[in-house]
């Protein structure tokens, strides 16, 4: 027997709590992973479209979408991972938000992934934007980011 003792067994969680655990899991994953393709040298970049090719086939076929549309689905992502919408402005033509809590601070010192690296799963979204007719950028400052959706220009 150890001295360790468990708070609660794994049916007395609340939903909360395993909402909560589950988005750190999430972030978990995605900061490891970025750590690992830094530590073997694999472009981040690559990795990250590779990944946006795989998200797009979950989000039906290629068809124009409006800014704020867009916009309003990836924040529901960004919700799922942890992450706290700030502001949000929906717009038809141009969309953009703020965000805090992606990437959560004490995740990335615990797999000592900087700001920057992390920010590199911001850019999944670009290869779907673009199926959608819309341009997709994002700019970190702080301990938020900042995302921007706009139709592309022909």
């Amino acid at each position: 027997m150890s001295d360790f003792e468990i708070e609660h067994g794994h049916d007395e969680y609340s939903a909360a709590e395993l909402l909560e655990q589950a988005q750190d899991n999430a972030q978990a994953l995605i900061l490891a992973t970025i750590a690992y393709l830094g530590e073997e040298g694999i472009s981040p970049n690559d990795w990250a479209e590779s990944v946006g090719a795989c998200f797009a086939r979950g989000w039906g076929a290629p068809r124009p979408w409006d800014a704020g549309e867009f916009l309003d689905a990836m924040l529901t992502n960004y919700r799922s991972l942890g992450a706290e919408v700030v502001s949000v402005d929906l717009g038809v033509d141009r969309a953009e938000a703020t965000i805090a809590g992606y990437p959560n601070p004490e995740l990335a010192t615990l797999f000592g992934v900087q700001p920057a690296q992390a920010g590199m799963f911001h850019r999944v979204a670009v290869g779907i934007a673009r199926q959608r007719g819309l341009t997709w950028s994002y700019r970190l400052e702080g301990t938020v980011t900042r995302l921007l959706v706009e139709r592309a220009r022909t």
